[in-house]
């Protein structure tokens, strides 16, 4: 297995919007006029946050590549054809397990308040207020694994730094958030 250690810089804020399961726990025993009060309340809990750290998952950063290599139509230098693309090659490529993914400290995180309809349509509907977890300046060190070793550093610089200018990582990518830039990748060796 190849191993890449990569650092990513923010050039945009991340935003989060997790709906974890305690969270929905606590919604369906409201009443539709304590909704607005609880997302002013509780909206930290949308973060993901480990040891004090706001974590990046790591389906975030696959989702990045796998949209990337769609995006670019790549063509891997194995290919026996031009039809085929980094797409389901991307599969192959783990985030190493076991250390969360900090995008910074949890304490830095700040409200983005956002009043949307209530029907999931611009002009229609009442209006509903949607508090999400903000990290203004952040960036992130980890590690991904080839487990088929076929990708060459250059073309993972290359989908890395597309996905990063294009694609994004969290949510409201729709608006721009989740940007970021590649620092640094360095293959650190493989392991059998």
């Amino acid at each position: 297995m190849k191993k890449y250690e990569i650092e990513i810089k923010g050039i945009t804020p991340l935003v989060w919007n997790r709906q974890k399961m305690e969270l929905r726990n606590i919604i369906k025993g409201l009443k539709k006029d304590q909704l607005e009060e609880n997302e002013l309340k509780n909206w930290k809990m949308k973060a993901e946050t480990n040891n004090g750290d706001a974590i990046i998952p790591p389906e975030w950063i696959i989702g990045c590549l796998v949209n990337s290599a769609k995006e670019t139509r790549m063509i891997p230098h194995f290919a026996t054809s031009k039809n085929q693309t980094y797409t389901k090659y991307i599969s192959n490529i783990k985030v190493s397990p076991g250390k969360p993914i900090s995008a910074g400290k949890a304490d830095d995180l700040k409200r983005k308040d956002a009043m949307l309809s209530s029907q999931g349509k611009s002009k229609m509907g009442g209006k509903v207020l949607r508090c999400h977890p903000i990290l203004e300046n952040w960036n992130a060190k980890f590690e991904l694994v080839d487990t088929v070793e076929r990708m060459k550093k250059d073309e993972l610089q290359e989908l890395l730094s597309w996905g990063g200018m294009a694609v994004g990582i969290g949510d409201q990518r729709i608006f721009n958030f989740g940007r970021f830039e590649v620092v640094n990748i360095k293959e650190v060796g493989k392991n059998a």
